[in-house]
């Protein structure tokens, strides 16, 4: 095998010839699919890392509602049974609402999450996420998020106004045959004004643009619900990435209340990007895939150009499985090169990303990786050792089947006409 080895690296020497050119293209080929692979796969895989980690941080690891998705009257005896199997949770009031500020003008794209003051700090931990202001809602205040005041001009000390939308639709009743009319019995009521008491970023832009934080009770008050109620409870396990015991011994121990994890809540989020994910490994794969046909070319070129080295070879004892090692290693060796120099090429991209996304970007005048779209600030990338392998196998082996025929070819050849081959 020692001596197929050295023969096979005789032949890759470049040379100036074209098969050193068709070599040097068939290389450079291996190394951009494997770098583009690398670098498609790291930026699926940071997306979903990072989709998850924001998911965690701005939700929970599970969640426990009340059926049909009424409000929980009490929520003392659930807080106290997660307790008691050793997680943590908070009572939280998630409705939709209707914003006035400025002027007159309104926003319906809000969503109001009410919680206590020592829930923001110690379980969603927004003091670490916080811009300007402090985490502070006693007094009707309120933390907005900094896309969301942006949008609607707010400062830390500002005031605007909530609707809400149950309280809306007292206003008007249907009768019998279905027509709408106003409600002239229905009590008025005042909608809740509210001053910016701090103004956060958890790096999530579909989060950051639409949520607010009030005082529960000041929640409670808005959406006309009893006080000590939540229309959900966040729990929070020792790991969101293994609680199947935990969520298994909840819903035992609560019966008349849905548990859903933070998995299942967000599992069409979570299944498109992992099919994603597979989708592009499968198209990018052409790409070592062309890389590889390209191998077979070069080396049924050089097959023919050595056509009397090989008859020389078998004329001194050289075995079919001899000559055929020596065009697969050549094969292997152009994919094992390639895999290795794509795979460096590809994590310098990878640590560069950003800086060349920002360079491209004031270049074309165009924002490449808009966070309004994408929901973050940078372009995220995590580079798997698994993945790393795979890539670097799967490349190795295509361009060794890439050599099958021109081995096979050169196996064939007969010591008489190949020395008499011109």
């Amino acid at each position: 095998m020692m001596v197929e080895l050295f023969l096979a690296r005789r032949y890759l020497r470049p040379r100036r010839s074209v098969v050193s050119f068709i070599t040097f293209s068939s290389l450079l080929g291996v190394t951009l699919g494997v770098a583009v692979l690398l670098i498609v796969l790291a930026v699926m895989t940071g997306f979903t890392d990072l989709m998850k980690e924001k998911i965690i941080e701005t939700q929970s690891h599970f969640q426990v509602r009340a059926p049909g998705n009424y409000a929980i009257g009490n929520y003392s005896p659930v807080i106290r049974a997660i307790e008691q199997l050793g997680a943590s949770a908070a009572p939280v009031i998630r409705n939709p609402v209707l914003v006035q500020y400025g002027r007159g003008r309104l926003d319906a794209r809000c969503l109001v999450i009410g919680v206590r003051s020592q829930d923001l700090v110690s379980r969603l931990k927004l003091k670490s996420a916080l811009r300007d202001g402090a985490i502070d809602l006693e007094g009707r205040g309120a933390i907005i998020g900094e896309p969301m005041a942006r949008r609607m001009g707010l400062r830390v000390g500002d005031k605007f106004v909530l609707h809400s939308a149950n309280r809306l639709a007292e206003l008007v009743k249907f009768s019998d045959d279905g027509q709408v009319e106003i409600n002239r019995s229905g009590s008025a009521f005042l909608p809740l004004e509210l001053t910016v008491k701090g103004i956060y970023s958890l790096g999530k832009y579909d989060f950051d643009s639409t949520v607010m934080f009030l005082d529960i009770d000041d929640a409670a008050e808005l959406f006309k619900l009893p006080w000590s109620s939540a229309t959900s409870i966040f729990g929070w396990g020792r790991d969101a990435f293994d609680q199947k015991a935990l969520i298994a011994a909840l819903r035992k121990k609560l019966p008349g209340y849905r548990v859903t994890t933070w998995e299942e809540d967000n599992k069409q989020l979570l299944g498109v990007l992992n099919v994603e994910k597979r989708m592009m490994f499968f198209l990018l794969i052409f790409i070592v895939l062309v890389a590889a046909f390209s191998i077979a070319n070069t080396l049924i070129t050089s097959v023919y150009q050595k056509t009397r080295e090989i008859g020389l070879l078998k004329a001194l004892g050289a075995t079919d499985a001899a000559i055929t090692w020596i065009f697969l290693l050549q094969g292997m060796l152009i994919g094992a090169l390639g895999s290795i120099s794509g795979v460096a090429l590809g994590s310098a991209v990878i640590a560069l990303r950003n800086h060349i996304l920002r360079l491209v970007s004031q270049w074309t005048g165009a924002e490449l990786f808009p966070k309004e779209f994408y929901y973050f600030n940078e372009l995220p990338a995590h580079i798997v050792p698994q993945d790393v392998a795979f890539i670097v196998i799967s490349s190795i082996v295509l361009c060794t089947l890439g050599a099958l025929l021109p081995a096979w070819r050169a196996a064939r050849l007969q010591p008489a006409q190949a020395l008499r081959y011109e």
